[in-house]
């Protein structure tokens, strides 16, 4: 470790909430706070002023976790108010001698061998072999997916993707027919437009479509969970219902598409408030059922990330992969 580039700044920038922390020595957080991004103009603004709040003039190394594919110096952000942001320019305002952007799903798939076991939740399979790919996949304000793979030395490659823009697949005529609602807003029908925060109020208002029920007014993604776990709306209920079948199908679609017998791991923001219910769904019933490659799907584990802060993790091991070896992993 490079101890003489602490403190570092490592940031989670989520579509809704910027998260920030001080890394004081490897993998130990200070200060750790949570912006809403809509409250900044700028990213450089947002981390201007979590450094200011905290009593800090200014950092040198950085590792920042974006939602959006990293290609090229400028960053174009769909599910967040900033929209767009330079590599170059921020480095440069910030004064920072090192910086890594990398997308959030990216930081998250390293974070998995970082994460202690007691904030991994398992939802079925058997034991995993570290040697063999892991999936990362999670519903957020957006739907984030990458993988991860272990070199024989030890060391670990993430390779971040789009995955949750891929095309909605149905399992079955009931979701047919919400796709069918969905399709005639958007030409484009992805997994994210249904497996995502935003998403719960789609496969609401195709529900509401579906059974010939008017809606008076659209809950809020935090009012369908609520009303979905104390079991008052059985519209809410059918919603969530839904939606854990819909996060089974692109789960097993990612596990078969990377031999997943490392693992898949649920991050994102959604699945820990529902994790009860999440657990008595029909997750993992979708997530088998593959027809001839059921028993391959029997014996991979899917685990639910419960950390508050996984990504910080995944982010300072990319930030130290850089600084010793020069390279992003």
């Amino acid at each position: 470790m490079s101890n003489n580039t602490f403190p570092r700044l490592v940031a989670d920038i989520g579509g809704t909430n910027a998260r920030f922390s001080l890394e004081v020595a490897p993998y130990v957080y200070s200060h750790t706070k949570v912006l809403a991004c809509s409250d900044y103009k700028t990213l450089v603004e947002a981390v201007e002023s979590y450094l200011s709040g905290i009593g800090v003039a200014h950092v040198e190394y950085a590792a920042i976790a974006l939602p959006t594919p990293i290609a090229g110096d400028m960053i174009f952000m769909v599910n967040s108010p900033w929209h767009t942001c330079s590599i170059s320019e921020t480095k440069q305002q910030l004064q920072l001698k090192n910086v890594v952007f990398l997308n959030d799903f990216h930081a998250l798939a390293l974070s998995i061998p970082h994460i202690h076991s007691d904030y991994l939740i398992k939802v079925g399979g058997v034991a995993i072999d570290e040697y063999k790919p892991r999936g990362i996949v999670g519903p957020g304000t957006g739907l984030g997916v990458a993988s991860l793979i272990r070199h024989p030395n030890g060391e670990y490659l993430a390779v971040p993707a789009e995955g949750g823009h891929s095309s909605f697949t149905a399992f079955n005529p009931e979701e047919v027919e919400l796709w069918q609602y969905v399709h005639k807003r958007f030409p484009h029908v992805s997994f994210e437009r249904f497996v995502s925060g935003p998403g719960l109020q789609l496969i609401y208002e195709a529900v509401c479509h579906q059974q010939q029920v008017a809606i008076s007014s659209l809950p809020s993604p935090a009012e369908i969970t609520q009303k979905a776990l104390t079991k008052e709306c059985w519209l809410c209920q059918t919603t969530i219902d839904h939606f854990c079948r819909m996060l089974g199908t692109i789960a097993s679609n990612l596990a078969v598409t990377i031999n997943a017998f490392g693992g898949i791991y649920i991050g994102g923001g959604v699945v820990p408030r529902i994790l009860d219910y999440f657990m008595l769904s029909d997750f993992r019933c979708r997530f088998e059922d593959k027809g001839r490659l059921r028993q391959y799907l029997e014996k991979i584990p899917v685990y639910v990330v419960t950390h508050d802060f996984p990504a910080f993790l995944g982010v300072s091991y990319a930030l130290e992969t850089m600084i010793t070896k020069g390279y992003l992993p």
